[in-house]
C-alpha cells in the first residue's frame, strides 16, 4: 500500500509540474527577455492552477511540513495586483513556486 501511495503522489506531482510550468518559470525568471505584457495574465493563471495542485501534494512529499513556503505561495496566488504591479507579482509568484519545487527535490523533476 505504501508503494502505491508513493506512486500516486509522484503521479500527482508530475501532473502539476509539466514542461509548460518549467517553460513559464524560465520565461519569468530566466536570463532572456521577460514575458510581454499580454502574456503576463496567461502565465499568472497557469501559475495559480499549478499552485492549487502543489498545495495539495507538497505536504505529503516534503518533511518537515513546509508551512512558510506554502503560506507564502497561497497568499501570492490570491493577490490580484493592478496592471502596473503585475510583472513584479508574477516574479514573486514564480519564486514561490520555485521554492516549493526545490523543497520537493527529485519529486519535482
Amino acid at each position: 500500500m505504501g508503494t502505491l501511495l508513493v506512486g500516486l503522489r509522484r503521479f500527482l506531482a508530475n501532473e502539476a509540474i509539466d514542461d509548460e510550468l518549467w517553460d513559464d518559470l524560465d520565461a519569468v525568471l530566466g536570463e532572456f527577455t521577460p514575458p510581454a505584457s499580454h502574456e503576463i495574465a496567461a502565465i499568472t493563471a497557469r501559475f495559480r492552477r499549478a499552485t492549487t495542485t502543489l498545495v495539495e501534494i507538497v505536504p505529503s512529499l516534503v518533511r518537515p511540513y513546509p508551512l512558510w513556503p506554502l503560506q507564502r505561495l497561497i497568499f501570492l496566488s490570491a493577490e490580484h495586483p493592478s496592471p502596473e504591479y503585475a510583472r513584479g507579482h508574477l516574479n514573486r509568484l514564480a519564486m514561490g513556486i520555485l521554492d516549493l519545487l526545490e523543497l520537493m527535490g527529485d519529486d519535482a523533476v
